[in-house]
């Protein structure tokens, strides 16, 4: 049988919806009246627009879908200024959702790019103040297509990019330091499945993966950049190798795999 991938991706934009920020605010008015603040959103659109939407919009390899998830409660000003965003892209989706269980919201927004005559989705997430690296999409596809075989045919499989880079936001300013990690990051990881799997890569807690699914962990080249300004939903934590690289070295890593230089990052 021939084996056929569609890529799809999936980054939240402040869904709102009552099993998620369950455990800060008690209401959904609450949960609402924190994700649409507007210091808040001028944060967010700033990491989104300069950090995580062009490295998508850059990939070497374009063959892929992405679904932005976002609430359809969400003041006007901000689902314009998004929607202006995503509209000139033919393979990014912006979807607008209500407030029913948070992990239901996503799996429909998966589902909501037709498979056409796939035989496997390779489902990836990512978070909207991170970004992966230009060759992120041609590199997992190549990884999938690889360890395919390897796997029992209706069995899905996770491959994780454990490699890359942080921006700190801190009181003396941005720091910027290198990364290998120990567990999966939520950043680019992605779930290879069967058509008509009904599970995604944000069905488990990304550091518990291995618990449910074979995983492939791929370190060779950095993947990710992650950011934490003080808005980050997660406590962030890094469990492996970190701060082994030099400023100069790391800024020209920056520039092979990101297109970006440490002085960009900062800028950010």
């Amino acid at each position: 049988m021939t084996q056929r991938m569609k890529m799809v991706g999936l980054v939240r934009f402040s869904v709102l919806t009552p099993t998620y920020y369950s455990e800060r605010f008690a209401t959904l008015d609450e949960t609402a009246a924190h994700l649409f603040a507007p210091e808040r959103m001028a944060l967010r659109f700033s990491i989104f627009e300069s950090l995580c939407l062009p490295s998508l919009l850059r990939q070497s390899d374009g063959d892929f879908d992405l679904v932005v998830l976002t609430a359809a409660a969400m003041p006007e000003i901000y689902l314009n200024r998004l929607s202006a965003l995503l509209e000139p892209h033919d393979n990014i989706h912006l979807r607008l959702v209500g407030t029913r269980n948070h992990y239901r919201l996503l799996r429909q927004g998966y589902d909501s790019v037709p498979q056409n005559d796939a035989s496997h989705r390779i489902l990836f997430r990512l978070d909207d103040d991170d970004a992966v690296d230009l060759d992120f999409v041609c590199r997992t596809r190549a990884l999938a297509t690889g360890l395919l075989p390897l796997q029992p045919p209706e069995t899905g499989f996770v491959i994780a990019h454990n490699r890359g880079f942080y921006l700190r936001a801190t009181p003396q300013g941005p720091q910027i330091f290198d990364a290998i990690e120990q567990a999966p990051l939520s950043a680019g990881t992605a779930l290879v499945a069967p058509k008509g799997s009904s599970t995604n890569p944000y069905r488990y807690n990304h550091r518990k993966l291995a618990r449910h699914h074979n995983l492939y962990s791929d370190m060779q080249v950095p993947a990710y950049i992650r950011t934490i300004h003080g808005d980050n939903k997660s406590e962030p934590a890094q469990t492996g190798i970190t701060h082994r690289m030099e400023q100069a070295e790391m800024d020209a890593s920056l520039q092979r795999h990101f297109g970006l230089c440490l002085a960009d990052l900062e800028a950010i």
